[in-house]
């Protein structure tokens, strides 16, 4: 992108711009009334005008998406943003831009702007942090528009920022990225930032949209880690798994916003291996035979090149880790603890950049080989359980079973703890699987299994054990823990999957909690018993994705109306390797349990229950067409502070949502056992909520999308854009590596 700057000395042309033009709103992309951009001055229109603010300078242009360097005044005295002579993108020239200014009316006609979203109808645009990405203003048109305005106003601006940009041959939507120098002159706004987008069409016809956002009076902070995939087909060359983060920009480190994303962790990278299978005497994989279904076993990828996804690569191992994407941060942010690929086992691996890979020094290698039991589901952890020095603990679901490892599908999940910090080397837990030579006095890799299993449950109620929730009668799955230790949230579910999730057959899902309590001590919580959360727990509603604000003082959560049909079909493999399909049904406007629902919504409850609060944040941009219904919003995590300003409580949430975008990955690959969940690709969005200190009302916004998620970055700066599907977002203070700068922003 080109930003040049004219000065206003010897520059004429008829009508070539007018400034301090102020805004009267309508509503973007929604109405078809005329609306009206008011000039000051077009009494001589011979006459060139400087801004307000404004000094006059040559052009300049700058592949960092500064104009005028990183410390000046912008042009500007006084410490304003915006410049009073236009910006002029590519293959714009002065003499384009004089129809602008020559006519102030637009109609709304087929423009919709996407991004940001906008004001409209007595509901607020979006709210930025003020060290939030640099808003990048999207639209699209079918009016055959090639010349757009991108005018910017707030109040105590002297001048408005003009920008001009062209629509570009072949791309279904057009973008303007606000400069670097000016965003940062921007977060010091209190009033709204008005925006009318128009564009020159045929016969010199203007269409054009106009609406507001804000910048909070706060920033958001630390890093974002996320799972990036290109398919829902989990495959033994690990390619597809991976952890993609950035971090926002920190004063105290004096650090940017990262303008792209960083691999934070791959499967390959992680040192844990030698995972057991479900019996716990073959290594995990060993008999996942027939990857393509059918009755071949799978060959090694040297004789099978063309389909990764049905052998074995060279180098891989099975054993191996190569799923990492139901993750969560630890509390010291170093590290990251995720469920691995059937049968489900847990591993922690450090994100430090020196030490990627390796097991952190929170998690003990005894408690390692605790975690590597199957039937484990979704984790969680707290800032009270996780001290530097000292017991640190860890929740997740159990499958039920009799042994540790047993091949038998648990029917039935409770809620278990595991001590991280746990050794015990009087009574030491097999590694090998299966170990060559055999140790002495073992016969076989089941007499093995055996000692294993012995072991581990010789380690219960002493190193990891069950939670005793003695009313209730239901799976319990995706806990959630408060961070002050005292509350643990979880689904409650009448069907959960073998990897502690709440399945895409089942017909309930409620957020029940429970207090966490450790009289004695011991690591072992107390035996308790359940409530359901007020506002999170309807039985006419799935409810379900539980997650604790900083404070603790929200839950956020999914809702989802129950299944239309209550029977819903899922491929299955017999031991031959044969896929038995489902027929063709319609599945009715509901046809999701709680996994993946197509029309779930996010809402966050007061911690100890109350009136649920839907999100705005859920509603797609209207003009698009699309509706909250069909977007797949989801996974929702708060970021790692809550923060206090004049008055009000600013929070900010992260979520996953399936909206359509150009950049996006349209869809995944179906794995062969898949049943019929939406296929459609997620990206990541922000959402602010605002709560007034005095009266406790709570203002919610609508959602940002993040336009750096999908873009990758070289160490010299080159950047592409890598299409993914970005999901189960972490939001913590992780130390991740650093990304670098770009040099020019990819479309």
């Amino acid at each position: 992108m080109r930003h040049v700057r004219f000065c206003a000395v010897g520059l004429s042309a008829a009508g070539l711009w007018a400034v301090g033009l102020s805004v009267v709103a309508c509503s973007p992309g929604g109405s078809k009334t005329a609306s009206v951009v008011a000039t000051n001055r077009f009494d001589d229109p011979n006459q060139m005008q400087t801004g307000k603010g404004g000094a006059d300078q040559g052009p300049q242009t700058s592949d960092q998406g500064d104009l005028f360097g990183g410390d000046s005044e912008l042009g500007c005295q006084n410490g304003c943003a915006f410049t009073g002579a236009p910006l002029l993108d590519d293959g714009v020239s002065a003499a384009d831009i004089a129809p602008f200014a020559a006519s102030a009316d637009f109609k709304s006609g087929s423009l919709c702007v996407v991004e940001p979203q906008l004001s409209r109808e007595g509901q607020p645009g979006a709210l930025f942090p003020g060290n939030w990405l640099r808003p990048r203003f999207r639209w699209t048109s079918t009016g055959g528009e090639t010349l757009w305005e991108i005018r910017l106003h707030s109040e105590g601006q002297p001048d408005d920022l003009r920008a001009y940009t062209r629509t570009r041959p072949n791309e279904s939507d057009t973008q303007w990225l606000v400069p670097k120098d000016i965003w940062k002159k921007m977060r010091a706004f209190t009033k709204p930032v008005t925006v009318t987008i128009r564009g020159l069409g045929a016969g010199g016809v203007f269409t054009g949209s106009s609406g507001d956002f804000e910048i909070a009076p706060v920033d958001a902070s630390g890093s974002l880690v996320f799972w990036a995939t290109t398919s829902s087909v989990v495959d033994y060359t690990q390619a597809s798994s991976r952890l993609q983060g950035f971090s926002l920009a920190d004063v105290a480190k004096n650090t940017e916003t990262d303008e792209a994303v960083a691999e934070t962790l791959s499967a390959e990278d992680v040192q844990t291996r030698a995972i057991p299978g479900e019996d716990g005497a073959q290594a995990r994989g060993a008999y996942d035979l027939y990857a393509c279904g059918g009755n071949t076993p799978r060959p090694t990828c040297a004789t099978a090149p063309t389909d990764p996804n049905c052998c074995n690569p060279p180098g891989f191992k099975l054993g191996d880790v190569i799923c990492i994407g139901c993750h969560v941060s630890t509390p010291d942010g170093k590290a990251v603890l995720f469920t691995d690929n059937w049968p489900w086992d847990k591993v922690a691996a450090s994100i430090q950049p020196d030490a990627r890979g390796a097991l952190p020094g929170s998690v003990t290698p005894y408690a390692s080989q605790l975690l590597k039991q199957p039937w484990l589901g979704m984790q969680a952890l707290s800032r009270a359980y996780f001290p530097a020095d000292g017991r640190r603990i860890l929740v997740t679901s159990y499958g039920q079973r009799t042994t540790p490892y047993s091949n038998v599908q648990p029917t039935h999940h409770d809620l278990a703890w595991f001590d991280l910090s746990a050794d015990d080397p009087a009574n030491p837990i097999p590694e090998g699987v299966p170990p060559d030579p055999l140790p002495a006095g073992v016969n076989n890799i089941y007499d093995l299994a055996n000692l294993r299993n012995a072991a581990i449950t010789k380690a219960k109620d002493n190193h990891w054990g069950l939670i005793t929730v003695t009313n209730e009668p239901q799976s319990l799955v995706t806990p959630a823990w408060s961070n002050d230790g005292t509350t643990i949230a979880y689904v409650a579910t009448e069907k959960a999957s073998t990897d502690g999730h709440p399945d895409w057959t089942a017909n309930q899902a409620d957020i029940h909690v429970i207090p966490y309590r450790d009289m004695n001590g011991d690591g072992a919580p107390d035996p308790t018993t359940m409530a359901p959360l007020e506002g999170a727990s309807d039985p006419n509603l799935l409810e379900y994705y539980p997650d604790f604000s900083d404070d603790d003082a929200f839950l956020a959560f999914v809702r989802a109306p129950k299944p239309t049909q209550q029977t819903r079909c899922v491929p299955a493999q017999d031991a031959s390797g044969a896929v038995s399909t489902c027929p063709a049904v319609d599945l009715g406007e509901n046809p999701d349990g709680p996994y993946y629902n197509r029309n779930g919504e996010i809402y966050i409850v007061p911690r100890n229950g109350g009136v649920a609060t839907r999100l705005m944040a859920n509603d797609p941009v209207s003009c698009t067409g699309e509706t909250s219904r069909g977007s797949i919003n989801s996974w929702p995590k708060w970021s790692p502070r809550v923060v206090e300003k004049n008055g009000k409580s600013y929070y900010f949430l992260m979520f996953s949502s399936a909206r359509g975008y150009p950049d996006a990955l349209k869809e995944l690959p179906r794995a062969r056992l898949t049943p019929a969940i939406s296929n459609k690709s997620a990206q990541l969005y922000m959402a602010a909520i605002v709560v007034d200190n005095v009266t406790q009302v709570i203002t919610t916004y609508p959602a940002v999308y993040l336009w750096n998620q999908n873009i990758t970055v070289n160490a010299q700066g080159e950047a592409k854009i890598a299409a993914t599907s970005n999901l189960t977002p972490a939001w913590d203070d992780f130390s991740i590596p650093p990304v670098p700068p770009i040099l020019k922003p990819p479309r």
